[in-house]
């Protein structure tokens, strides 16, 4: 059977960076990682790169998995859907409240995937969004740990909010995009002051491609996937 995921709001990234250009973006830091590669086909329960604060209160970069699993949660299957969390309710929602008070974190992608819902094609339309500089994307996250016995798993969302610009022609949702140093204010600001962040506005300077539905098969993982292709067999476009 082919593996599928529906295609919720943020629900598929790349990353194709280094290490190293991580740490340079938060000025050095620690990082549990010696190296990762790349992967152009990231998936909720995948493990992927995060920037949060360490004991010592310093950032650094580590690997978490996508999918927030609750520390309360009987089972951690839970976090497969909870890979996103909406901005306007983030605070009140059990789930990620006490996550967003205390365990902010920022996701560093290279760019994310969208689905464009095609009517008169009756089908979807996956698009590519990435800075147009090829610089790295940072993206406002949230953390948490969850334990069970000697067992422990520390998992993110992705946090979103409501779609402006370009980005609304495709989805009404969009992830929330931090522009230079306001990542430190994400994972160090007060709770005002990270919240304010998650207001919609239009992004700057980004790229739309239209991209391969392959990205829609978590099993299909190069760079392929975030090339341009404009249609595809089965589309059926004709002059009228």
């Amino acid at each position: 059977m082919r593996a599928v995921y529906h295609h919720f709001m943020c629900g598929r990234y790349a990353y194709f960076y280094k290490l190293s250009q991580v740490l340079r973006l938060i000025d050095s830091g620690w990082t549990t990682e010696q190296a990762f590669d790349a992967i152009f086909n990231v998936a909720p329960t995948m493990k992927a790169p995060v920037i949060l604060i360490g004991k010592d209160g310093t950032p650094g970069v580590t690997r978490l998995t996508w999918g927030l699993v609750p520390s309360w949660a009987e089972d951690p299957s839970v976090g497969a859907k909870m890979f996103n969390a909406r901005s306007e309710t983030i605070r009140e929602k059990p789930a990620y409240r006490e996550a967003f008070e205390r365990r902010r974190c920022v996701v560093p992608i290279s760019g994310f995937y969208e689905w464009e819902t095609l009517r008169e094609l009756k089908r979807k339309k996956p698009w590519y969004v990435a800075p147009e500089d090829g610089s790295i994307m940072l993206l406002a996250g949230v953390w948490e740990r969850w334990t069970a016995g000697d067992a422990r798993l520390d998992t993110f969302s992705i946090v979103t909010t409501e779609a402006c610009g370009r980005m609304s022609e495709i989805h009404e949702r969009s992830p929330v995009m931090l522009r230079d140093v306001e990542w430190n204010t994400w994972i160090r600001g007060k709770p005002d002051e990270a919240i304010a962040l998650c207001e919609p506005r239009e992004p700057d300077d980004l790229r739309f491609t239209p991209v391969s539905t392959r990205v829609g098969n978590i099993r299909n993982n190069d760079p392929s996937l975030v090339e341009c292709v404009e249609h595809e067999a089965g589309d059926q476009l004709g002059l009228f």
